[in-house]
């Protein structure tokens, strides 16, 4: 069973790498083999909408004219069994590296033969090998958890994505809210992310987190990606209240 984290932070060594880190050794604990894959250390050019991986319709990994370091990324993730999606909130969202790295991931691990509310021709995985478990954490560094709802667009987003292109379901998703120490004055809440600081709480959830991955994995409970499943949600969503 192996299990990667994919950090789109752009500070290695911070509160997403740690909070990553933390669940990877839940994961591990578990009986997992893990790796960290810092989206940073590597070399991802943006999407150039050539749409080469789009009009294959048979590689389970589309071919991209773009030689940098994604498509190896993207094989870690074939044989993955479950990934932690990781990424430090900005403006209310992931970073624009995880956004770049999932644009290029969209039409080279998804074919667009699916069909979905009386569409055709929408996205449905090209992973079909086995269905593969997620977790998303997010590290805010201003706002806390209990004002989430007001700055959380980043885990939907990862769960809409991740459920398609990696044929699968969410397992857990951990919103890691600003903490300071102190109260902070006036003048300190305009560098309060330099005050936010993790807590053992939080490093307990996400090692959790992780465990519950890695058991999800290991039970068989991951069920693959299902149009109808999916459709049926977004009409039951849209029911009047």
């Amino acid at each position: 069973m192996k299990i990667i984290a994919l950090n789109g932070t752009y500070r290695p060594g911070e509160t997403t790498t740690r909070l990553a880190a933390k669940a990877l050794e839940g994961a591990a604990s578990a009986g997992a083999h893990t790796e960290m894959v810092v989206l940073k250390e590597h070399t991802i050019e943006f999407c150039r909408n050539c749409l080469t991986c789009y009009q294959d319709l048979e590689s389970e990994i589309a071919p991209c004219p773009i030689e940098d370091d994604v498509r190896p990324i993207l094989e870690k993730i074939r044989d993955a069994d479950g990934i932690i999606l990781a990424s430090p909130v900005h403006s209310g969202f992931v970073t624009g590296l995880m956004v770049s790295f999932l644009e290029r991931a969209s039409w080279t691990l998804l074919r667009p033969t699916g069909e979905l509310l009386g569409l055709k021709g929408v996205p449905e995985p090209r992973l079909t090998g086995k269905a593969r478990g997620f977790v998303v954490i997010l590290s805010a560094g201003l706002i806390p958890t209990e004002l989430r709802q007001y700055c959380d667009m980043g885990t939907p987003f990862l769960t809409e994505w991740a459920s398609v292109a990696l044929n699968g379901e969410l397992v857990g998703d951990l919103y890691a809210g600003a903490f300071f120490t102190k109260g902070l004055s006036d003048e300190e809440w305009s560098k309060a992310h330099f005050f936010r600081q993790l807590t053992e709480n939080q490093f307990q959830q996400a090692f959790d987190l992780g465990a519950k991955l890695a058991g999800a994995v290991r039970s068989g409970e991951i069920r693959p990606y299902d149009a109808k499943r999916i459709e049926a949600a977004y009409l039951q969503a849209a029911q009047p209240a």
